[in-house]
Order: structure tokens, then sequence, then C-alpha cells
């Protein structure tokens, strides 16, 4: 057996110790230390941070195949070979929220479309479970595979988590949950993961939702609706047909309630009978705002969706890439 390694992060001071075979982000989760992440896959970018000493050892690849940067720390893939010290400006040096496994029975299902289910859980109190607008969870399922959903719901409500699960054919838990999952059944769950939340600031905001990816946008209008508002909100929501639009009804009422929050729902496979906008739903964003270089974009959904809108904005809208906060999707069967 190996010995555990120490990881130190600059400049605040945090430091936590790594077990043989662990990661750095599933280390600091556990010690409270709440490095950037999102997808812990891989896939989103969001974990990177600069490796300032010490070694690690990725994954060979990316799932898209491109390698980690000399002198950057995957952290979510990323396993140490000696004591590191990290750049974590961001991170303070005390730890705070720690991810929480429990059980979570059942009360409300939803069948809002033809292929989305609405899942509302209650967590016991004594869990200690707590999350912020925008983070996800983990359903584990008997094998101990995980899937991963966004909490739709506001914090507030206590104990309680709302995901908007899309059914995909084949899916593990998304067919399960659309097809039999009733009121009165008991999951095992696992969080609150992510950081893909409301920063603070006053730069007027987009939120770049496609399909289910609404969910989190959902939690972080009904947690700062009253903020979002104020900073001026526009909610670009992209799915195929209207069906893929579960809930405009929800949005038309915080438009409603908060007039400096708009909704522009775009369709890219439309029917006839379709007056709105057409197309991508990030290039509907670019033909009304060329110009988000005072922007905050705030997008969850596909990942090519995803890499469209983070690669087009910043080249050709001027949009700082520290100002497009994004919690891609990552598809499991």
């Amino acid at each position: 057996m190996g010995t555990n390694l120490l990881v130190r992060l600059s400049p605040n001071g945090g430091s936590f110790e790594c077990a043989p075979g662990q990661t750095v982000l599933d280390a600091a989760l556990a010690a409270g230390y709440w490095l950037p992440h999102s997808c812990r896959t891989g896939t989103c970018n969001s974990c990177h941070l600069g490796l300032l000493e010490g070694a690690v050892e990725h994954a060979p690849t990316r799932p898209d195949g491109t390698d980690v940067p000399a002198g950057q720390c995957r952290t979510c893939q990323a396993v140490p070979t000696a004591e590191l010290l990290l750049d974590a400006p961001k991170v303070p040096a005390e730890p705070g929220q720690r991810v929480v496994t429990t059980g979570a029975k059942v009360v409300e299902v939803s069948r809002p479309s033809h292929d989305v289910v609405v899942i509302r859980l209650q967590v016991p109190p004594a869990a200690g479970f707590s999350f912020k607008a925008g983070q996800y969870a983990s359903v584990i399922l008997k094998d101990g595979a995980k899937r991963s959903y966004s909490m739709a719901n506001d914090p507030a409500e206590a104990g309680v988590i709302e995901w908007h699960v899309r059914r995909m054919e084949g899916g593990r838990f998304s067919t399960h949950a659309y097809d039999k999952l009733k009121a009165g059944g008991l999951l095992r769950i696992e969080g609150p993961y992510g950081d893909f939340v409301l920063q603070p600031g006053d730069a007027p905001i987009v939120l770049l939702a496609s399909g289910t990816g609404y969910a989190p946008i959902a939690a972080l209008l009904k947690t700062h609706g009253a903020e979002m508002a104020r900073r001026g909100a526009v909610l670009y929501w992209g799915g195929r047909q209207r069906a893929d639009l579960y809930a405009v009804d929800s949005v038309a009422a915080w438009e409603a309630q908060y007039p400096g929050i708009r909704l522009v729902p775009v369709l890219s496979e439309a029917g006839p009978e379709w007056t709105g906008r057409r197309g991508f739903v990030h290039a509907a964003v670019l033909e009304d705002l060329p110009d988000l270089s005072a922007h905050e974009v705030y997008a969850c959904g596909n990942p090519l969706m995803i890499d469209a809108a983070r690669s087009s904005f910043t080249a050709t809208a001027g949009l700082p890439a520290g100002r497009f906060l994004a919690d891609a999707f990552v598809v499991n069967n």
C-alpha cells in the first residue's frame, strides 16, 4: 500500500491528503475543499488548476482526445505521484461544504412531456444534505454506477431535491425513471457537486439551455430571480420541437414577476405552425447580442452546444473566457 500525499492550495493556504489512487478532486471534496469542477469526467475543462509543484498522472486524454496543457492539473482525473502545490486563488483556506451519501424518498413524479420526467425527492434532515442553486447530485445504481442530474428547485426547500430527467433509450436510470418510477420509491444519492452557481457582480446575464439543461437554470431563477432581474437576464432555451420546452409556462410567470428577465425560445426542427425563433440556440444569442464583452453567460445542456457556444462567444463576440460558466451533460447508457 502507498502513502497519502499532501496537496496544498495557493495562495490561501488550505491543504488536504490524497489517498493512493484517489483523484485530487475527490480528495478535495471529501475534505470540504470546493475546487472548481462540473462534469467530473474530463469533458468540461472547469476543473483545471495550475500545477505549481509536484507531479500527477492523468487519464491519457480527455474524451474528446485533447491532452492536459503543460503546467496544468485536471483535478477530476489527476492522481498525485508526489506532494502537490496547486494554484487555487478562489478556494478559501478553511473547508466548507461536503459531499453526502444518503437515502432519499420519491415524493412526487410527473411527466410534462413525452420524454421528460420530473422527480421530487425528500432527503432525511439527519443526512445534512444541502446544495446551492446550479449544483447537481448523483443517483447510485445497484451496481454502484452513478447518473448525475442538476437540482431544479430552490435550495430553501429544505431537504427537497427536484430533478428533470430526459428518457434516453437504453438509459440505465432514465428509462426506469420515466417508465416505472412512482412516489414512495427509495433512491440512494450522492452530492452535491458542481460550481455552476451565480457569481457576484453587475454584468448582464445570458442564460443558455438546451432540453433539460433548463433544470439548473430554473434553480438559479427561483433562487436569484430578483438579482438576475436587477442585472438584466435573457434565457435562450433551445429544443428540437415545442414539446422539448416543457416548462415555458413557468418561465412566463417569472417574466411577469420580474420584468428584467426575458425568455427567447428557439427550435431547430419546428413545424410550420411555430412562429418563434428557429435554428441553433447559441446562434440566436449571437444574432441578438453580437457584443458579449460586458456579459456573463451560464450555459447548460448538450456538450456540442456548450462547446459551440463557448468557442463562438469568446472568439467572435468578445466574451471573456472566465465569464462563460458551463454545466455540460455527459450521456451514459
